[in-house]
């Protein structure tokens, strides 16, 4: 009878194989990453185009775009954070207002967990609700007539997860010095980074 030699993996070997497999999910994570973030982008620029939409419908039915102050619609608030995009939900579920292209509930949070003096919407209750980002970030809507002025918001850095309050202004042309969308509004995200004015802003007018 001849027999053979079965020999085990030795240390080294199997050392160098846990490497490779270790490599290869690095690899798999990164490409699983990014097309995360690529997702991401896509959903918030497509949740910007739908509201573009909207917002042209509603100019139709009442005369103009929403108001980015809750005064305008009748309602006072404890605070103006978030106000422009707590408006323009409310504007669209507005008792007064009958279009049917409304934003997604299911893209709506009450990120300050604050209230108006009263119910104007179809909600029934008074709740505040922010239209949000891929990243749960508050998107900024600031109508022209309020171009000048700045416009408190709150967003998570999304590196640090730190809560930060910002001052946004409607964003202008650097080779114009003309703000972009002069007769209509600026919708913008901060992005992946949950910062503005950097690469990865995404916005309805450029």
């Amino acid at each position: 009878m001849r027999c053979t030699n079965s020999r085990g993996f030795t240390l080294i070997e199997i050392l160098v194989v846990l490497a490779i497999l270790a490599g290869l999910l690095a690899m798999v994570a990164v490409q699983v990453g990014k097309f995360q973030a690529r997702g991401q982008e896509t959903k918030t620029a497509t949740q910007i185009e739908s509201l573009k939409v909207m917002l042209e419908q509603y100019r139709n039915a009442m005369g103009d775009y929403p108001p980015c102050d809750l005064s305008s619609l009748g309602v006072k608030a404890k605070n103006k954070t978030n106000e422009g995009c707590e408006a323009l939900v409310l504007a669209f579920y507005d008792k007064r207002y009958d279009g049917s292209n409304k934003p997604n509930q299911a893209d709506l949070r009450n990120l300050e967990d604050d209230t108006g003096d009263v119910n104007i919407t179809t909600f029934g209750n008074n709740a505040l609700q922010e239209v949000v980002d891929a990243w749960e970030n508050p998107i900024v809507y600031i109508r022209r007539d309020a171009y000048e002025r700045d416009h408190e918001y709150e967003f998570t850095d999304t590196q640090s997860f730190e809560l930060v309050t910002v001052q946004v202004k409607a964003e202008k042309d650097s080779n114009t010095a003309s703000y972009w969308a002069m007769d209509s509004y600026q919708l913008r995200s901060a992005g992946a980074d949950g910062k503005f004015d950097t690469d990865d802003d995404i916005c309805s007018y450029r």
